[in-house]
């Protein structure tokens, strides 16, 4: 039953898609009808569903749970027998490579004018058991024999047919015309609202799925490109900024350093100094507080004269001192010593080398 209704819609549809199968596709070419099968179509444009649920005065849903059990029936058929018989359009069958192609009968849908007969009654089929695959108008035709022949006509001249009687329902001016079977489209007559509008076939997508397949797979191979190489190509100004970063902060921190450093020199510097310094003056301090042996040279009574001659020793090479003797003299040495022992044995060098010295405790 639903192969009925696909083949009505064929009737006035380019295009029929039978959901969750595959689409009836109808090409018209020099006035030939060529119907073919194209499984790519699956989707459920609501053509077919809606015709049923028109024609049963049933449910869309009803009508799809009917294009379903179609479908199922139809596959089993398939997987077992390789062939679905749809009534009079033709057979589905599976090919080698487990496709689905349709085979329509053999068939021309144009009537031409030579092969009109004419007859006193003509009977258009209309039932679905007429063989519709031939694509001639099938016409029951009852001729009398002896048809008699009308006056004035010449001798051996077959009598003129007569023209059949007018159809009901049959326009005046259609009469005289070769009548057409059942299943040719008709000429349009104004858009019945009840019937989806033609879409032309759509063509063949492989090529741009190929198209679109290949564009993918090209920025995909870029994109895979740049990922592995966006470190080299464009990470190399990236890291030399932050190589030169890195020296110019390495560069002020050394130089920081080298002044702490300097400074931290600077100032142990300071410290040697002031710590050699204040040592000195302890000792000086000391040497000055303590009792020392001095190895005198001279005695003066006036402190400028003690002076020169001091001046005159420290010339030759001596550490001569200036000091004040208890009695009032001004006493003038050759050095002085805090340990004993060495005073007495620079006493006994001078005194070798003739010096007159003597040795005084201060």
């Amino acid at each position: 039953m639903i192969e009925k209704y696909i083949a009505e819609l064929l009737e006035t549809n380019n295009r029929v898609i039978v959901p969750d199968f595959g689409a009836f596709m109808v090409k018209i070419d020099a006035g030939d009808k060529t119907v073919t099968f194209n499984d790519f179509l699956k989707y459920n444009d609501g053509l077919l569903v809606n015709h049923i649920a028109s024609k049963e005065k049933i449910s869309k849903d009803d009508a799809f749970k009917k294009i379903r059990e179609f479908v199922k029936e139809l596959l089993n058929t398939l997987k077992t027998s390789q062939k679905f018989t749809l009534g009079t359009m033709g057979s589905l069958v599976k090919d080698e490579r487990g496709g689905i192609r349709f085979v329509a009968e053999k068939s021309t849908n144009t009537v031409s004018p030579e092969d009109a007969v004419e007859s006193e009654k003509v009977e258009a089929t209309t039932d679905e058991t007429a063989p519709k695959a031939t694509g001639k108008t099938v016409v029951d035709v009852k001729k009398d024999e002896k048809a008699p022949i009308k006056p004035g006509a010449p001798l051996g001249q077959k009598p003129a047919a007569t023209p059949p009687p007018p159809i009901p329902g049959q326009r005046p001016e259609q009469l005289g015309k070769p009548t057409v079977k059942p299943g040719t489209p008709p000429p349009p007559q104004g858009r019945n609202p009840n019937i989806a509008p033609k879409k032309a076939p759509k063509k063949n997508n492989t090529t741009t799925i190929l198209i679109i397949v290949g564009i993918v797979v090209v920025l995909g191979v870029i994109g895979g490109l740049i990922s592995l190489n966006y470190d080299e190509w464009f990470g190399k100004a990236e890291r030399e900024r932050l190589a030169e970063e890195a020296h110019q902060k390495e560069l002020v921190m050394k130089a920081q350093q080298d002044s702490i450093r300097e400074v931290e020199r600077v100032q142990d510097s300071i410290r040697i100094a002031t710590a050699e310094a204040e040592e000195l003056a302890r000792q000086k301090e000391i040497e000055k507080n303590q009792k020392k042996y001095y190895l005198v040279a001279g005695s003066f009574k006036v402190q400028k004269n003690a002076q020169r001659f001091s001046e005159q020793l420290n010339s030759q090479g001596y550490k001569s001192e200036v000091f004040m003797e208890s009695r009032g003299f001004w006493r003038v040495s050759y050095n002085s010593f805090i340990d004993r022992r060495e005073a007495f044995n620079e006493y006994q060098k001078l005194k070798q080398n003739e010096i007159q010295v003597w040795v005084i405790r201060h």
